[in-house]
């Protein structure tokens, strides 16, 4: 039995040995293939762009009536509800697009496929076709950019896609690239073209390329207009039944043409994709002096998804603005900029009648609540359409809500805005211009960070400032010349209105430092190191003997328009000069770079002491503006140990001065909620978020709730045209910051950026029961609850795994504080990761 047992048991261990033996080999082929599969695809991610060339097509097929559209070139005045116009003033040009095309090649391979992938570059917008399906799900493809330097290409993974016989195809729209209709036809850079490569790595390890050369076939597309600004004309009668299958006859076709080749680089999208990124169904649909109008409920950002039945021919056309006219009765193009872009944003379907047909733009988006719709035989239902967000998919990981609704107003109203305006860059406004305001990049930079993943849009960013380094000319409203080192105002493309002023220009500096110190990476700040310091070194030539800097726009848009500002720009400009030179030094530290820190942290000194010799009142403790005490105390410009004074003042300014309201433009305004909670006057906080009279937030939200406006305009008669205004501008979205940083209390720490370590500094808003705020880190998510219970409150924090947090409580005595039972020996204290709960007697 032993001799047995012994046996049996040298056998089991032999079996164990052998399986332990073919699973090592498994693994060891399974890890071979790999590195081989991957040393295959890596010799394929260094795309040889000179094997290919750009294709597109000349010609022009489309009919006048709709490959043309009427731009309305003279501005009525501001007073449009007085105006009456004069012949001249109805005239119009007629304008066309370039043609939209299709592109098409159909191949065979007869190999076992083990990785194949595109690698496209599509100007100014393509989509790519496999065997009659779309690759993909991104929209507007690829990002925009300045494409006299540089273009995006997208690489795509076809391998499940490929088969025995294949067509590729594109198709092209203008985009950025070709806009020729808004503002000038010299924004153009040209017409649609592509280049594209096809590398396949077979399983014997051989490949096999598909390149854009003269063996390619063209054709018009169904597309008759699409202009980026203005909308898109679609013909479903001349759509090509199966133009992107293997089997389909394209004799018919032209060759493509061999386009100029751009003089720019090619360079990978690193930046997340534009795509759909959720339905919004429509609440209400009535009958207008033409049509129908559709209320979308919501001021958005995308396009409208239509599904129709109507007769072959039947025009289809919808009109997008965000107010209507006082009668309801007609869409008002007015907040959606005609007096600047010549037209009203349109999409027109032209049906081909077989049924019922589903269709949405693709080279086009618009910024809308209202869509007036004309040309259906009878009423519609709101089923027939959806809405669709569009924007870069970039995540979103903040949160923010509390006890009171208004406040969550707010709150919702600043993130839809920001939300609209990710474009491939941070825009302006979704539809008037749709540019990189530099100024509005800086303002809003830290709001948005706190709830979208933002860092490769910020990357991008910094990189498209350097694209457009010495192309403009000198501002005509600053004392400084042309020069070189110097970016634009708008930050990418052609319409760049002029060389950046000292203000605007701080964008330069402050993108890449906010992007570090919320994301962690260094390398925005080591690819901008070189423009930074360009920057810093014009702004250097430009100080007065007084140390001060003049010009720049200014507290822009404060409440009564720009004639309001009661802050001179140079306060602000030399504010953001200092703020510069802090942050270079730190940056400086960072990369490692000793002497330049210790020459940013001297200069940063004699600017401090020059700002409080020409601004501060020593009497009155104020820097004479709401604006100019609350941007003061965010720069760290007072001098130490007065700043409760000036945040003092600043309250006897609101309250006194301004009876209850608040007057800053975007600069005063992204602090001045911040910095009142900071200093104990967070009972003013809560009263200018309460009221609804004019100027308030509550008066903007009352009036149009959906998306943050732009203008500081004056009181308007609600009766009359919000003319010429815009109600989707980010830049006065910058004070949502304040709902992470201070009623939240989740502040980052520029000594570990990333929230390696981070602050947690609450107020507990008087008037306010509680407030939940959550923040996804590099490190983690970050939560902060708190919860007022009698005298009490409650404080949950929730701190990630590779983080910790400094708590600060400056308005409470470490008596009153207790963290998880147990008593504190200061009112500033660490936590390490975890829950903790923090119970704070005798609150407010």
């Amino acid at each position: 039995m032993n001799i047995k047992l012994m046996k049996l048991t040298t056998l089991k261990k032999n079996t164990i040995l052998v399986i332990r033996f073919v699973a090592i080999c498994f693994l060891l082929n399974s890890y071979l293939q790999s590195n081989v599969l991957s040393a295959q695809v890596d010799s394929i991610t260094s795309i040889k762009w000179n094997d290919a060339k750009w294709i597109g097509y000349t010609k022009d097929h489309r009919p006048e009536e709709w490959a043309a559209r009427d731009l309305v070139r003279n501005q009525p005045p501001m007073d449009i509800n007085t105006w009456v116009p004069k012949e001249e003033d109805l005239k119009v040009t007629r304008r066309k697009t370039h043609p939209s095309v299709l592109l098409r090649k159909s191949f065979s391979i007869t190999k076992e496929v083990s990785y194949a992938e595109v690698a496209v570059c599509g100007l100014g917008l393509y989509e790519l076709y496999l065997n009659g399906e779309k690759v993909g799900d991104r929209v507007l493809d690829p990002a925009q950019t300045s494409y006299n330097k540089r273009a995006f290409y997208v690489r795509h993974n076809v391998t499940e896609a490929l088969r025995k016989n294949n067509s590729l195809g594109v198709m092209l729209g203008n985009g950025f690239y070709g806009q020729n209709m808004a503002f000038s036809p010299g924004l153009s850079y040209g017409k649609p073209r592509a280049i594209l490569i096809l590398n396949i790595v077979y399983k014997d390890g051989t490949k096999e390329q598909i390149v854009t050369d003269e063996s390619w076939k063209v054709h018009s597309s169904p597309i008759l207009f699409d202009n980026i600004y203005h909308g898109e004309t679609y013909d479903a009668r001349e759509e090509i039944k199966d133009w992107c299958s293997f089997n389909y006859d394209d004799t018919s076709w032209d060759t493509a043409e061999l386009m100029e080749v751009p003089k720019n680089t090619l360079i990978k999208q690193e930046l997340e994709p534009m795509r759909k990124i959720r339905p919004i169904k429509p609440i209400s649909i009535w009958k207008a002096e033409k049509g129908w109008i559709l209320d979308m409920g919501q001021n958005m950002t995308g396009w409208l998804a239509i599904s129709v039945k109507e007769k072959e021919g039947t025009v289809v056309k919808m009109r997008f603005a965000e107010h209507l006219m006082p009668n309801k009765q007609n869409i008002d193009p007015a907040s959606t900029g005609i007096h600047v872009t010549g037209n009203t944003q349109t999409d027109i379907y032209i049906c081909k009648g077989d049924g019922t047909e589903t269709w949405e733009p693709r080279f086009t988006y618009h910024a809308f609540r209202y869509v007036q719709i004309e040309g259906l035989s009878e009423k519609p239902d709101l089923s027939q359409f959806t809405g669709w967000l569009v924007r870069t998919d970039a995540e979103r990981i903040g949160t923010f809500k509390c006890s009171d609704m208004l406040i969550n107003k707010f709150y919702e109203v600043s993130m839809w805005t920001i939300e609209d305006n990710i474009q491939g860059l941070l825009s302006d406004c979704p539809h008037r211009e749709r540019c990189a305001w530099m100024g509005d990049a800086y303002v809003v930079a830290e709001a948005a960070s706190f709830n979208f993943d933002l860092k490769c849009l910020w990357q991008k960013t910094s990189s498209d400032m350097e694209t457009v380094l010495g192309v403009s000319q000198a501002h005509f409203k600053d004392p400084f010349p042309y020069d070189a080192r110097t970016p634009a105002n708008i930050s990418v493309g052609k319409r760049l209105c002029l060389q950046a002023r000292p203000d605007w220009g701080a964008a330069t500096i402050m993108v890449p430092w906010f992007s570090y110190v919320y994301y962690g990476d260094k390398s925005i700040i080591q690819g901008a190191w070189e423009m930074m310091e360009g920057w810093m070194a014009y702004l250097d030539e430009k100080v007065q003997e007084d140390g001060i800097i003049n010009g720049g726009f200014g507290d822009w848009c404060p409440p009564g328009g720009n004639p309001e500002m009661d802050t001179a720009p140079a306060l602000t400009s030399t504010a953001l000069y200092y703020q510069s030179l802090v942050s270079m030094e730190k940056m400086a530290m960072v990369l490692e770079k000793r002497e330049a820190a210790n020459n940013y942290a001297e200069k940063a000194k004699m600017v401090k002491t020059a700002f409080n010799q020409t601004f501060f009142n020593a009497e009155t403790k104020s820097y004479g503006s709401q604006t100019g005490n609350a941007f003061a105390i965010y720069s760290g410009l007072v001098p130490e140990g007065l700043e409760q004074l000036v945040a003092d003042n600043l309250a006897t300014i609101i309250m006194r001065d301004k009876k209850g309201h608040y007057s800053t433009g975007i600069f005063g305004h992204r602090p001045l909620y911040t910095v009142l909670n900071d200093y104990g006057h967070d009972a003013i906080t809560k009263h200018l978020w309460s009221i609804t009279d004019y100027p308030s937030l509550g008066f903007m939200t009352e009036e149009h709730d959906l998306t943050v406006w732009p203008e500081g305009v004056n009181n308007w008669d609600k009766t009359k045209r919000y003319y010429r205004h815009s109600f989707n501008h980010p830049m006065q979205s910058g004070f949502a910051a304040s709902f992470h940083e201070s009623l939240g209390g989740i502040r980052p720490n520029a000594e570990y950026p990333g929230f390696k370590k981070f602050y947690l500094k609450p107020t507990f808003l008087e008037g306010v029961d509680w407030v939940e705020v959550t923040h996804k880190s590099p490190q983690g998510t970050i939560e902060s609850y708190w919860k007022k219970e009698d005298s009490k409150v409650v404080w949950t924090i929730s701190v990630p795994e590779q983080s910790e947090a400094i708590v600060q409580l400056p308005y409470y005595k470490k008596e009153q504080i207790k963290l998880n039972n147990t008593s504190v020996s200061a009112n500033v204290f660490n936590v390490s990761s975890g829950k903790h709960i923090i119970r704070i007697s005798d609150s407010k």
